[in-house]
């Protein structure tokens, strides 16, 4: 019996001590590290808001610090309301202002250019550079 209580008690401090990577990854990094949701479509980009976490069937990406990038976005091709949304995991480099995405998404691979024009603790505009797609076939 104290074998099986020390076992769980080690077992316990142990688990409790480990670090979640996703949760320290969003936490530490210049922009654009973070939750950004509440997108608003411009004539040739998008602001953002930080938020604290993406909420289900929003559109929204999470920079993690590692280089990792999840974009929220539709799960298939029907745009029509109600929208159900999936997370899509890929990368993404920044090279000054200049980010560079590359995600899958449900029909093949997107390649996606960004220009930082403006950011701040919790706003993030970028204008659109670039957009490629490549289907799955």
């Amino acid at each position: 019996m104290k074998t099986t209580v020390l076992t769980f008690v080690f077992g316990l401090l142990f688990f409790s001590c480990m670090e979640d990577e996703s949760l320290s990854a969003l936490q530490t990094g210049p922009v654009p590290v973070g939750n950004w949701s509440n997108l608003k479509y411009q004539e040739n980009g998008i602001a953002m808001e930080k938020v604290n976490e993406l909420q289900e069937n929003t559109y929204g990406y999470r920079f993690f610090s590692n280089g990792k990038l999840i974009h929220r976005a539709n799960s298939g091709w029907c745009g029509t309301p109600p929208i159900v949304t999936s997370d899509f995991e890929g990368t993404w480099e920044k090279d000054g202002d200049i980010l560079l995405l590359t995600a899958p998404y449900w029909g093949g691979t997107q390649v996606q250019k960004w220009k930082v024009i403006s950011s701040s603790v919790n706003n993030l505009q970028v204008e659109v550079i670039s957009y490629d797609t490549q289907m799955d076939e």
